[in-house]
């Protein structure tokens, strides 16, 4: 009886390995397969057919730009997604995509994907990854790269089907109102107050405003990055209450769960919903920095080809090695509106050692301000130490001294009197 039992057991035991195996088999060639979506690199060109009739999915996650594009180089001879590997919820994307092409299979070969990967590299964090969740932006653009629809987090099926109606809506809003962005600013806005809940439209009113009277939807220039990200830096408080309300979220500073529930669409579809307005019809390649740097509250990091810094590279290669260099690091768009330098904190009011003395005293030297993927470019490009440009608090400036190999941070929270003497000049 007992051997029977055993005998019972083992053979159980090997169908389900091989039930587990054939299902797994099942699983990596239904991955393989990807049937009806078509990987390209980012705003790569498309065919006269292709612009009129597809539909561009980006699917954007906060990895390691530098790590990618190594293992892509790596892989691109091989890979089955078009020469790159894949991203933290690649697999999750491309099986929302095929479970929406088995209820729709009208939508098979509608869209073109892209992946971008626009995280804070290695270099920006001391070499080791910030310990937080993992996130996901999607965007969906016309065959002209301009922006149709947006979602924060891993879409499931039901997510892409609203979103993918979205853009096909927004895209006839274009061609009907195209000369007109007030029309595509208020269609789009029409379709939002008919959507998010009550304190998203007391906030959308508000907001119109001052984002009406853009003279073109091709206009993604300094000035209106500014003026988005002071609406964005309005909308965060509704965003706040509303998440407080409906997650029990305890204040806006549980960041880690936070991003945890954004990895869900539904968490921030309120708040797209609110922006879209504002957004839709806007050429991505130029609103993609911008709206991740604002939708994450961290900068992104996305073109890293030093051919694309040429003229900066040259001027930090040439002043490096008998200079000290002075680097003053943007924040993040939603602080630029933050005075800086900040006023004189010295208990004494004859003191003469605050912040702009000390930039006064940088100014002696080469001295250039520039952004986060610039420096990240620079430190890459130049063999230079890895800095943590974020902790234990956010870092200001950079200097990179002739005789010495790593760089030196001056950060918010420091007092600038005491890096005076180290900037003299003899």
């Amino acid at each position: 009886m007992l051997h029977s039992i055993r005998l019972i057991t083992a053979f159980a035991t090997v169908f389900s390995c091989s039930l587990l195996q054939a299902q797994n088999a099942d699983e990596k060639q239904a991955e393989d397969q990807s049937e009806g979506l078509t990987y390209r690199e980012p705003f790569s060109g498309l065919s006269p057919n292709e612009i009129q009739s597809k539909l561009v999915v980006f699917l954007i996650t906060d990895e390691d730009p530098f790590a990618w594009t190594k293992a892509k180089l790596e892989q691109a001879n091989n890979n089955r997604l078009g020469g790159g590997p894949d991203v933290w919820c690649g697999r999750e994307f491309r099986k929302s995509f095929q479970k929406l092409f088995v209820s729709r299979p009208d939508l098979k070969d509608l869209c073109i994907a892209q992946r971008v990967v626009a995280g804070l590299p290695s270099n920006l964090t001391a070499g080791v990854r910030r310990p937080l969740p993992s996130r996901a932006i999607i965007a969906i653009c016309d065959g002209n790269y301009r922006l149709l629809t947006l979602s924060v987090g891993v879409p499931q099926s039901d997510d892409l089907l609203r979103l993918i109606e979205d853009a096909e809506e927004a895209k006839t809003m274009l061609s009907l109102h195209g000369d007109d962005p007030e029309k595509v600013m208020e269609a789009v806005a029409a379709r939002t107050h008919s959507r998010i809940r009550r304190v998203y439209g007391e906030t959308l009113q508000r907001l119109a405003e001052p984002m009406a009277g853009d003279e073109s939807l091709y206009t993604v220039d300094e000035a209106w990055i500014a003026k988005y990200a002071r609406m964005i830096a309005e909308l965060q408080p509704t965003y706040f209450f509303d998440i407080k309300l409906r997650f029990g979220l305890s204040d806006a500073g549980d960041l880690v769960r936070l991003i945890v529930l954004e990895q869900h669409c539904e968490t921030r579809q309120n708040w797209c919903d609110t922006v879209a307005p504002f957004v839709v019809g806007r050429p991505f390649r130029e609103l993609i920095h911008p709206l991740v740097d604002t939708t994450w509250g961290t900068p992104a990091v996305l073109d890293i080809d030093a051919t694309q810094h040429e003229e900066l590279l040259s001027w930090f290669s040439s002043r490096r090695e008998n200079s000290t260099v002075v680097l003053s690091i943007k924040p993040t768009h939603l602080d630029r509106g933050i005075t800086w330098p900040p006023p004189n904190v010295s208990r004494n009011p004859l003191a003469k050692r605050d912040w702009n003395a000390l930039e006064a005293a940088m100014s002696k030297h080469p001295f250039r301000s520039l952004d986060a993927e610039q420096l990240a470019v620079i430190l890459r490009a130049n063999d230079e130490m890895s800095v943590d440009l974020f902790s234990p608090a956010r870092a200001r400036y950079v200097f990179f001294e002739a005789d010495k190999r790593k760089p030196f941070l001056i950060r918010e929270n420091d007092l600038p009197g005491k890096f005076l003497g180290r900037l003299e000049v003899d």
